[in-house]
């Protein structure tokens, strides 16, 4: 069973901006990773934020730091329930999306400010 994801992003306000208002997270609780135990499992000697995010079954973990990750084919596929919703609020609110469209359907593909990427789908 998946317990978790875990990525990084750059600013904490994107845990309102991005998570909260346009993926519809909800934040479960937060806590710090301090520099020696960040050092020894992830080998960044830096003392990180954490925030866990929650959505049904879903948990986010996820961690604020201002090294840049590079990110290629990574990205995370959610379903919703009137995903084009999902879109048009992220749009609206300035993020880059865009639309795959099939025959019977729309994939919307949204990028919070740090780059990491989300399929969304129509549940």
């Amino acid at each position: 069973m998946l317990q978790h994801i875990a990525f990084a992003i750059n600013n904490q306000k994107e845990i309102e901006a991005f998570y909260e208002k346009i993926l519809l997270f909800t934040a479960i609780r937060n806590f710090s990773i301090n520099s020696k135990l960040s050092q020894t499992i992830f080998n960044v000697p830096e003392r990180t934020d954490v925030y866990v995010m929650g959505n049904n079954d879903i948990q986010f973990e996820i961690f604020i730091t201002q090294r840049e990750e590079r990110k290629v084919f990574s990205h995370i596929c959610l379903g919703y329930v009137q995903s084009e919703t999902i879109y048009n609020k992220a749009v609206n609110a300035g993020y880059k999306a865009i639309i795959r469209e099939r025959s019977n359907s729309c994939t919307y593909f949204i990028w919070d400010k740090s780059g990491n990427m989300f399929e969304i789908k129509e549940q």
